[in-house]
């Protein structure tokens, strides 16, 4: 069985047993996500592990073919029999090893491409996971909102539309009072007010009509009638 098909099982079998202890479906969610996160976070660090194994593998690897090519260019080289015989002997065994570490790098690299799905797996889990908490937060949100809409429709005691009668009234009760209201009704100053007014713009009319009929103007210089005419 994979890592991640018994991580999984793991996972539904602790948010199927505190489903039936916990009523708030948010919070059992949010644990479930918070240990699908750490089984994640711990199978990727396992894998940075092997890969860097895998690594020093890889040098053990490369370092014992060298010694086998370096000992048989030596036996090749050799002028004496024992010492060549030594060399060949010393190259065998260096191939022998690198024979070996060949094979369990295979088997390490084969564990890698298995242990790199698995954490692959979990993360897309993880953002399922995330992405369905979210659609159901705004589903529990939207569904909250519209039955307290609902509640306050049909709850005699709380008639919206009464309320916001009652509101507007208050408001209009002190717009009102905001009002300074100062002689509102002083008939008396109200007239002296209408004859000055009445007697700047009679003024004003006198003004212009001599402007335009300058002979008429009783207040001009006889010099400049006789002038003008």
């Amino acid at each position: 069985m994979s890592l991640f098909k018994r991580l999984s099982a793991t996972l539904s079998a602790r948010v199927d047993e505190l489903v039936g202890e916990i009523e708030n479906h948010d919070a059992v969610v949010e644990a479930g996500i918070r240990d699908a996160r750490r089984a994640y976070a711990t199978a990727k660090v396992r894998l940075e592990r092997l890969k860097h194994d895998g690594e020093r593998l890889r040098e053990r690897l490369d370092a014992r073919r060298t010694d086998a090519d370096t000992w048989r260019r030596r036996a090749a080289g050799s002028d004496h029999e024992t010492r060549g015989l030594e060399c060949l002997r010393r190259a065998k065994r260096a191939a022998a090893e690198a024979d070996a570490l060949a094979e369990t790098l295979s088997r390490h690299d084969a564990t890698c491409r298995r242990l790199d799905a698995d954490v692959d797996g979990l993360r897309r889990q993880v953002e399922t996971l995330e992405h369905r908490r979210r659609l159901m937060r705004s589903r529990a949100a939207s569904a909250d909102a519209a039955a307290r809409l609902a509640d306050l429709d049909g709850a005699p005691a709380l008639n919206l539309d009464d309320t916001f009668e009652r509101w507007e009234i208050r408001i209009a009760e002190r717009e009102v009072s905001a009002v300074r209201i100062d002689d509102a009704d002083d008939s008396f100053a109200a007239a002296f007010d209408a004859d000055e007014e009445r007697a700047a713009l009679q003024a004003e009319l006198a003004l212009l009509k001599a402007e335009q009929n300058p002979e008429q103007n009783p207040e001009r210089n006889p010099e400049e009638n006789d002038h003008a005419r």
